[in-house]
């Protein structure tokens, strides 16, 4: 399990290094920071959309009394009950089915962060595509969550991949 998230992993650092540009977004008031690929939007209530409105991220910091004391190690071991299990409780719910296809917990500067990507079937019919990440500090959390039909994920693979791996909070 480990060699293949290795090679995941490096999978993603390599699409992620061959995206275009990137500029800073912040939003101190709502707790987050990334990097936006060249002709997203900035986010408006933490939604960001690629350029041709085909892929919806939406971004999300808030506070975490409850870690305020932890150190940032502490902090880091709470992260590791983020299992696949996890997020399909999370995701495949209300009728929703769809498998969490990859899985993980990856070290980003301090920060141990959990996150999935997965395939969801929403009770309408439509398919879509996703990918997740959590980042905790004492007393703050960000997640970001991407997600598009299948077909438009795929091709927005680099951008998606970019905005996970630069998602912090603030």
């Amino acid at each position: 399990m480990r060699i293949a998230g290795a090679l995941l992993l490096a999978a993603a650092l390599t699409v992620s290094a061959s995206a275009g540009e990137m500029r800073d977004f912040a939003d101190p008031a709502a707790g987050f920071s990334l990097k936006l690929p060249t002709g997203w939007t900035d986010p408006v209530a933490g939604v960001t959309t690629s350029a041709d409105g085909s892929v919806r991220c939406t971004a999300t910091g808030q506070a975490v009394p409850q870690t305020a004391s932890m150190t940032q190690e502490q902090v880091n071991v709470t992260m590791q009950a983020y299992t696949a299990e996890v997020w399909k409780t999370r995701f495949l719910t209300g009728g929703v089915t769809g498998s969490i296809d990859h899985s993980g917990i990856t070290k980003m500067e301090q920060y141990d962060a959990p996150w999935a990507r997965g395939r969801l079937n929403y009770p309408n019919g439509a398919a879509a595509k996703f990918g997740v990440i959590m980042l905790s500090a004492p007393g703050r959390m960000a997640t970001l969550t991407c997600s598009a039909d299948p077909a438009a994920y795929d091709s927005h693979l680099a951008d998606i991949t970019n905005l996970l791996n630069w998602l912090r909070p603030l």
